[in-house]
């Protein structure tokens, strides 16, 4: 099988955020159909008018980060995803999944970033709102952050190949290198399901499958204000 390998470090993050961005559209269009009653914290009043791809962009553009942090919160969300509590990532949640994941993968991944007052003005949602958020994400991922560079590299490169692979490929900035390989599975690599794309099945190894159960609440919406440029 062809594929493809990504330099992580040096690939451009608004490329990668295409391609996670197309990656989680997929899945909300099939998680909207499940029937769920279970509203969390996490739930907006009405799904957000903004896509995924332009809250992304818009993230990146007033508090970076960096393509480790946005290829660890597709991990995360895996996790999430196989939790036997009932969570169910949709339309309704994952705008403020979004920003609470960055913030935590962020300051788990990153020597830089940025102060929770920012990122919750500029997820659109209030400082206590945020806070409050974080604390809960950590609990419902059991405070499991830590993603080996073998499995962070395996899902970024089957990411890459998934998204190269499509009848309609993303188109890459034309400065962007990638280079291609002969894809032969490695038992020992196990990358998540659901997110991940339908060529490779084998779940990622997980050390727990938490009983925390999201608290309720109810939606509340966005209210996205752009902070200044510094």
């Amino acid at each position: 099988m062809k594929g493809y390998i990504m330099d992580i470090a040096e690939f451009p993050t608004q490329d990668l955020i295409k391609i996670v961005s197309d990656l989680l559209e997929s899945m909300l269009k099939a998680n909207n159909q499940i029937p769920n009653t279970q509203i969390t914290y996490f739930h907006s009043r009405a799904v957000p008018s903004i896509t995924v791809l332009t809250y992304l962009t818009r993230i990146h553009k007033f508090a970076p980060f960096t393509n480790e942090a946005l290829l660890s919160i597709l991990i995360y969300f895996d996790a999430i995803a196989k939790l036997e509590n009932g969570f169910t990532i949709n339309s309704y949640n994952i705008h403020r999944l979004l920003i609470t994941s960055i913030v935590v993968a962020s300051k788990f991944t990153s020597d830089i970033f940025y102060a929770n007052s920012r990122y919750a003005k500029v997820g659109g949602i209030p400082l206590r709102e945020l806070n409050q958020l974080e604390l809960e994400f950590l609990f419902l991922i059991d405070f499991q952050l830590h993603v080996t560079l073998e499995n962070l590299q395996a899902y970024a490169d089957q990411l890459l190949s998934h998204a190269m692979s499509l009848p309609n490929p993303i188109t890459l900035q034309q400065n962007t290198t990638i280079h291609h390989y002969i894809h032969h599975p490695n038992p020992n690599i196990s990358i998540v399901a659901p997110l991940t794309p339908p060529y490779n099945p084998t779940p990622i190894t997980m050390k727990r499958k938490s009983s925390y159960q999201p608290h309720t609440t109810k939606k509340r919406r966005l209210g996205l204000v752009s902070p200044k440029e510094d």
